[in-house]
């Protein structure tokens, strides 16, 4: 059975919280700053905890990354971080290029025309956690 959106929202979200608890030093909190990840740290998850799993772990990782407060950390050179909160890598020129691109991409498509109020902040359930 194929989850709906609204599942893999929840599912993401409580997937990050297992992250945060269990990696603080990587994994930050919904609209905080977030460094960029290792290459490759999915599979370092997943060796520390097969209990998330993979598809889990995916929703997490897709919704970790794709917003601003990731993207805009994607600069050259920005070292990446391992499950320690350890340099493991840098940002690499064309890396940061894709991420700049998806920020215009998502300026483009959160952009309001002068003078529209902005949305009323929605409040969010509580999410219960995964099985």
């Amino acid at each position: 059975m194929a989850l709906t959106a609204s599942a893999r929202r929840r599912l993401a979200r409580a997937t990050r919280e297992l992250l945060a608890a269990e990696f603080p030093r990587l994994f930050r909190a919904s609209g905080a700053d977030k460094p960029p990840l290792k290459v490759g740290v999915a599979a370092d998850i997943l060796a520390a905890m097969p209990e998330i799993g993979a598809l889990r772990l995916a929703l997490a990782l897709e919704d970790y990354t794709q917003g601003p407060t990731y993207l805009r950390n994607l600069a050259e050179g920005a070292p990446r971080l391992d499950l320690n909160g350890a340099p493991c890598g840098l940002v690499t020129r064309a890396q940061a290029e894709h991420a700049a691109s998806r920020m215009k991409r998502f300026a483009r498509r959160t952009a309001r025309p002068e003078g529209e109020p902005a949305p009323p902040a929605e409040t969010r359930p509580a999410v219960e956690a995964a099985p």
